[in-house]
């Protein structure tokens, strides 16, 4: 039953649209864990009452955990009051306490940002030693995420950050997202759980805090249902974005060329498609959090060339006609090691073998031809080889293709972005020069397994960790 603006919600209407989230949005998946965070205040109270008392109906395991981030004077006492709270229900309680202001200044951070890293940072490892595979859920409301979203266009964001707060975001879910904070209050009252009041919510010291306590009541005067409002807009352009997404992937996938996309493919897409493309290839390089001005960035070193630095050490870079999104290498890191059989420790972590090839790599020498060579001298002379990078000027005569080539030319050929360029291993004689077999290219031409079945070697170079 819809109710109209200003009428309150029974407590079975509350709790069936807590339901209808947790199950519209499949945010519980039978035997796994959550960790709940548990501030104290109203919201977190009610979603940890809620999910311990439902938690066998769920098939689900709950643990609470509360951050004390070392702010407020009365953060103590906080803690201790969630703690008294999950040992009356009996639930797990676990607690971390953090010199945040500490961390914001050494980190050169907001409080904000701060204490939402060490939050979700606990929040992760607590679930890790719970077993890893289960959900964070956080006590998000409606009016959160309408708070969010004003804040968000204040600050001149697009369709993602106008689509508020999303009900689930990787492992971390929202059960009380379709609820206001009027009715997570009333929850309480019902249920008579206590909860703390952070003394903060009421200056207009942070940003948020003044969209609380002076726009949305201001807005709430022109249509006392706005969070049902902001909810409607936040769902239109969550589907409007996602479709933008879709298509940016797809065209991402379509302009790939090797370790880069083709910047001619990119130039072609519509500028919303594009800028979308170009976080999602950030994304791709370990970049998780861009600014406006990143996006900008990228997206004009797609169009006109140059390179653009972003968050998270990623680095933008348009060279020829391919485009690179990836963490630079330092300068003058380039290595060179004697060549131990059968196994070699590289400066980069990874090891190299080389051994004898097998009867399926013999039988089959094309599928395998990248990893094969054929010794015209004997076993003997693979003891004089070294593996290194490249160094300027490094010439290569790649089997099969009747031709030699400066390794750059070889690299900018093949779409090879510049940490590949410079963490391709060599295999080359003791003095350095004549380079017998390339990662990713094969054999030189004097050493073409083609036609050989005896004598062939096969190279495997396993990654770091394996």
């Amino acid at each position: 039953m819809r109710h109209e603006a200003g009428e309150a919600a029974s407590i079975e209407e509350i709790e069936e649209k807590i339901k209808g989230v947790i199950a519209g949005y499949s945010m519980l998946p039978q035997g796994c864990a959550v960790v709940a965070g548990l501030s104290g205040g109203a919201d977190s109270t009610a979603l940890t009452h809620f999910l311990f008392t439902h938690q066998k109906e769920y098939g689900v395991s709950l643990t609470a955990v509360h951050v004390n981030h070392g702010i407020r004077a009365a953060a103590g006492e906080d803690e201790e009051a969630a703690r008294r709270f999950c040992q009356g229900l009996g639930a797990p309680f676990r607690a971390l306490r953090a010199d945040v202001p500490a961390l914001a200044r050494q980190k050169g951070l907001s409080l904000e940002d701060c204490g939402r890293r060490v939050r979700y940072g606990f929040f992760r490892q607590v679930l890790a030693e719970l077993g890893g595979a289960g959900r964070i859920a956080t006590a998000h409301t409606s009016t959160d995420s309408a708070e969010t979203m004003l804040l968000n266009l204040a600050r001149g964001a697009g369709a993602r950050g106008l689509r508020g707060i999303p009900p689930v975001r990787g492992e971390v879910v929202r059960p009380l997202i379709s609820l206001t904070r009027q009715e997570v209050e009333a929850y309480c009252r019902w249920y008579r759980l206590p909860f703390v009041q952070d003394e903060t919510n009421f200056t207009e010291e942070y940003a948020r805090n003044k969209i609380r306590l002076r726009v949305t009541p201001a807005l709430r005067e022109l249509n006392p249902a706005l969070e049902r409002a902001m909810a409607r807009s936040a769902q239109l352009l969550a589907q409007d974005d996602a479709l933008l997404y879709r298509m940016a992937r797809q065209a991402l996938e379509e302009a790939r060329r090797g370790a880069g996309w083709s910047l001619p493919a990119l130039r072609r897409l519509e500028r919303p498609v594009l800028s979308r493309a170009m976080i999602l290839a950030a994304e791709e390089a370990g970049c998780a959090r861009l600014t406006r001005e990143n996006v900008e960035e990228m997206v004009q070193a797609a169009l006109h060339g140059g390179g653009a630095a972003v968050a998270g050490g990623i680095q933008i870079t348009a060279r020829g006609n391919t485009l690179f999104a990836e963490r630079p290498v330092p300068q003058g890191e380039g290595w060179c090691v004697p060549l131990s059989l059968p196994e070699t420790l590289l400066p980069d972590g990874r090891r190299l073998k080389i051994r004898p090839a097998g009867p399926l790599e013999t039988e089959n020498p094309k599928k395998f031809y990248k990893f094969l060579f054929h010794n015209p001298a004997n076993y003997d002379t693979i003891h004089d080889m070294v593996a290194r990078t490249r160094r300027p000027g490094d010439i290569f005569r790649p089997a099969g293709r009747g031709v030699s080539k400066t390794l750059k030319k070889l690299f900018s050929e093949e779409g090879l972005s510049p940490a590949q360029r410079a963490g391709c291993v060599l295999l080359a004689s003791r003095g350095g020069g004549e380079i017998f077999w390339a990662e990713g290219f094969g054999p030189c031409e004097a050493w073409n397994p083609r036609g050989h079945t005896q004598g062939l070697f096969c190279v495997e170079i396993e990654e770091k960790g394996v």
